[in-house]
């Protein structure tokens, strides 16, 4: 963990769930059996929609009404576990007040923490120094994001000169304090906190021997990729990254996975199926009713080792040869940006109910619940011949969603799909059944709010 600020808020928003919990449930005298499980199921949803909201994200915190409308938004779901249990479990009167009162009390309490967070965040918390040891471009792009990112109260004093790799840069642009022969003096006068290693060549003994004998205790040191993915929940991705992303795949290969992610890929294609399947219908047959064409197309999508398969979709657009009759959509809701959508489907396509039919391909075990996006096969083709290391993200199967679909949306400008690559290896190389359960509810939370673009 970077900040130790994060974990003692996590400690906090806890404490305050328990303490408001316990003292209005006994204060209103609610049944005494259900308090130990009210207390628990309320800090259990509490956390988990905070975290699903990114509250314990290595961000900016700023106070602006917006991030307070999804807090109260998210106390105002996490009180939704506790209110089900003691409605169905109890019939005492005062259920709903010690809801609404908990809830205020909750909601008020982190609000004020949350300011007072952020003025000791960016006005009291020590500023820590970093020492990058390189001056390539893996430097300076570690140190563009730690700029970036200023809620990480960090300074980068400079560079350490590495002349032996090919691009080291010397135009000015990068502040070299010093050689490593130097190192010691440099990290004691500049007080560093932070050394990050950005050299790309295999170090000699002479350097790292130097390195160990200068770094004191207390000085954290990473890798510059390893670094790069705790700031930013990104892969790093060049020659050497790749082939250690090969190894760490083909070491962490488990059958027992393997068998646990496809049982919940099951469950969980079948619950999102059955419990949308009336609204389905509903579009399904208005669709039908508007230019007499189909509901449900199929697309030719490439899957996991890149083989590909049809990929069921629900229709939001008119049919090629359809027109719209003048004046229909004057009674209708807006359209959107493009004018091939049908208009009522607007919040459709926002609320990626359009992407639900993949749970047939999900079934079919050509998807699976939660990876990198499956990708038209044209795309695929140019993609794969334009950015490095592209169909790495073909050695899992592809996603219904996935952690780059809720970190940049489903609908990414070509600019951004290397980004995009960078967020699917990293999903890659850390996937693990609980997180994919906390990647599949915040997406279904986002696109609920119509906020899973």
């Amino acid at each position: 963990m970077i900040s130790k600020s994060i974990l003692i808020m996590f400690l906090f928003d806890i404490a305050v769930m328990v303490i408001s919990t316990t003292f209005w449930y006994t204060g209103l005298g609610m049944p005494e059996d259900l308090l130990d499980m009210t207390v628990l199921i309320t800090a259990l949803s509490g956390v988990a929609v905070l975290f699903l909201k990114d509250n314990y994200k290595i961000r900016e915190f700023n106070t602006t009404l917006k991030n307070y409308y999804l807090l109260f938004e998210g106390m105002v779901f996490a009180q939704i576990p506790p209110a089900i249990l003691l409605l169905t479990f109890t019939n005492d009167a005062n259920t709903f007040e010690f809801i609404l009162a908990n809830l205020l009390t909750i909601f008020i309490a982190l609000r004020i923490y949350r300011l007072l967070f952020h003025y000791y965040l960016f006005n009291i918390k020590k500023v820590k120094n970093v020492l990058i040891i390189g001056n390539n471009s893996n430097a300076k792009l570690i140190a563009d994001e730690i700029a970036a990112k200023k809620a990480l109260k960090m300074n980068v004093a400079g560079f350490v000169e590495d002349t032996e790799n090919e691009d080291y840069i010397q135009d000015g642009s990068l502040k070299v304090i010093t050689k490593p022969v130097n190192l010691k003096e440099t990290i004691k006068s500049n007080k560093i906190d932070i050394v990050i290693i950005a050299i790309k060549r295999r170090m000699e003994e002479e350097l790292l021997t130097t390195m160990i004998e200068s770094i004191p205790n207390g000085v954290k040191v990473y890798k510059m990729p390893d670094f790069y993915e705790k700031i930013t929940g990104k892969y790093f991705v060049d020659r050497m990254s790749i082939n250690w992303l090969f190894y760490d795949y083909m070491n962490k290969r488990s059958v027992v996975y393997d068998f646990c992610k496809r049982i919940y890929d099951i469950i969980a294609a079948l619950t999102i199926f059955t419990v949308t399947l009336p609204v389905l219908l509903y579009i399904g047959i208005r669709v039908r009713m508007t230019d007499g064409g189909p509901a449900i197309y199929t697309q030719n999508r490439i899957g996991k080792n890149g083989k590909p398969f049809k990929m069921y979709k629900l229709r939001t657009m008119y049919l090629n040869d359809y027109v719209p009759k003048k004046g229909h959509l004057e009674h209708t809701e807006s359209q959107d940006k493009d004018d091939r959508v049908i208009p009522f489907c607007k919040f459709v396509r926002k609320a990626r109910f359009d992407e639900i039919p993949q749970m047939i391909n999900i079934l079919k075990g050509e998807m699976s619940i939660v990876g990198p996006r499956t990708e038209w096969e044209n795309l695929v083709n140019i993609y794969s011949k334009e950015i490095p290391y592209y169909t790495c993200r073909q050695w899992v199967k592809t996603g219904w969603t996935g952690w780059a679909q809720i970190n940049q949306g489903h609908c990414v400008l070509s600019d951004d799909i290397a980004e995009k690559l960078q967020y699917d290896l990293y999903y890659l190389k850390h996937r693990n059944l609980l997180w994919e359960f906390g990647i599949l509810v915040k997406a279904v939370f986002l696109a609920l709010g119509g906020r899973h673009g």
